[in-house]
């Protein structure tokens, strides 16, 4: 099967996006109980968050095969990127179409004079070893934080 150049990412292609995302992410190594629904909602809320940028990867029948989004944020002079969600259908993982999607993002913001890119992942998942083959380090400076709060 051949996969098209990534284009950009449009408002029409969320939903199917949405449900590679719950595919995806239903499964090892995440097992996120995502369902379509909770995903597409996920996905319009940045895709309608100022600074969003997003591209997309399409197979030779239209099917989506991996996308990368996220949003631009300003940053003394310049933008800083937060990479929100990349996803690559799992029978594809390991085939180049994730390093494409990424290096047409970085083109794409590379023209909107965005700086550096930065995200959040789990450190003993694939996904920690792919972001480091793309050129991605553990921040010695900064670190993430997170606290949960339960409901009443």
């Amino acid at each position: 099967m051949t996969v098209i150049a990534p284009r950009r990412l449009e408002l029409r292609d969320l939903k199917a996006c949405a449900a590679l995302f719950a595919q995806v992410f239903s499964t090892e190594p995440w097992s996120e109980p995502w369902g379509v629904d909770g995903a597409l909602a996920r996905l319009e809320h940045f895709h309608a968050s100022p600074g969003f940028v997003g591209m997309l990867s399409l197979g030779d029948k239209g099917e989506v095969m991996g996308f990368v989004l996220g949003n631009l944020e300003p940053y003394l002079d310049c933008h800083l990127f937060y990479l929100r969600e990349m996803c690559v259908a799992s029978q594809r993982q390991g085939q180049g179409i994730g390093s494409q999607l990424y290096r047409a993002l970085e083109r794409e913001l590379a023209e909107r004079d965005v700086r550096a890119v930065y995200l959040a992942t789990g450190r003993d998942i694939p996904a920690a070893g792919f972001y480091q083959g793309l050129g991605f380090r553990c921040s010695e400076t900064m670190a993430f934080y997170a606290k949960g709060l339960k409901g009443d």
